[in-house]
This record gives C-alpha cells, sequence and structure tokens, in this order.
C-alpha cells in the first residue's frame, strides 16, 4: 500500500514540474519512485525515506543544474521580429514624399522601412531594429 502513495506523491510532484518548470519538483517526484521501487521490494519506511533523502541530493546537485544550463543556453534562439534583426532585404517601393521612407518585403510580409539617408528601390538594406510595426534600416556598405 505504501508503494501506491509513493507512485500517486511522485506522479502529483511531475505534473506539478509542469506549472514550475524548474527541475526541482521532478528531483522530487524521482526520489519518490525510488522509494516505491524500495517499498515494492518490501524494505521498511527507514530505507525508503533514506532512499528519497540521498535520490533528492543526488538529483538536485548532478542532474539539475545540467538540465537549466540546456534549457537557459536555448534562449539565444529569436523568433518572429526579433529574427529580422540583422537581416537584409531588398527595398520594395520609395515613398514619394519622404524618400528615406519605403517599403520591404521579407518572407513574404511587407514591411514599412525607415532610414537616415534616402532609399532607393532595389537596393539591399540591414535591419538595425524595430520601432512599433517600422524597421529602421540602414543601406548595405559595397552593395
Amino acid at each position: 500500500m505504501e508503494t501506491n502513495y509513493w507512485i500517486i506523491l511522485g506522479l502529483v510532484l511531475l505534473i506539478g514540474e509542469v506549472f514550475t518548470l524548474d527541475f526541482s519538483l521532478s528531483c522530487f517526484g524521482v526520489a519518490c519512485f525510488a522509494a516505491a521501487a524500495l517499498s515494492a521490494l518490501g524494505l521498511g519506511a527507514a530505507w525508503q525515506l533514506a532512499a528519497v533523502a540521498v535520490m533528492i541530493f543526488a538529483l538536485l546537485f548532478t542532474l539539475r543544474p545540467l538540465a537549466l544550463k540546456y534549457l537557459n543556453g536555448a534562449k539565444d534562439f529569436k523568433a518572429n521580429v526579433d529574427a529580422l534583426i540583422g537581416a537584409t532585404a531588398a527595398v520594395a517601393e520609395v515613398d514619394a514624399a519622404n524618400p528615406r521612407k519605403g517599403m520591404v518585403k521579407i518572407d513574404g510580409d511587407r514591411w514599412t522601412v525607415s532610414a537616415a539617408a534616402p532609399l532607393k528601390t532595389g537596393e539591399s538594406v540591414k535591419i538595425e531594429k524595430i520601432d512599433g510595426i517600422t524597421l529602421i534600416v540602414s543601406k548595405q556598405e559595397g552593395k
């Protein structure tokens, strides 16, 4: 019967990990499964608690830092509009009233652009930053 309690507690902790995502509850949950295994083997509560303590210690100080390092490394990935910064595009059209403004087409999307220098249709520009829905661009050197 103790085995079932350990398994239920382990599952609750693993489900709780979904909401925290810091790998601490998962360490406790896995430790509960180790205690459940010892309980199924017929070992007493002292052995089960000792196994939980050892597993929690081992997982918190070995597996958790590795998992966090792996996940934090993925934060360098840029998506959506952040991925546009540094990209190049060709000027599709220039505003007749203001030659420093125009439109570019990137990945099938049309964007309004603004530059410090006058733009020319067909020239290559580099996206420096994004201000609202306007891309701030600079002319490509040598192009």
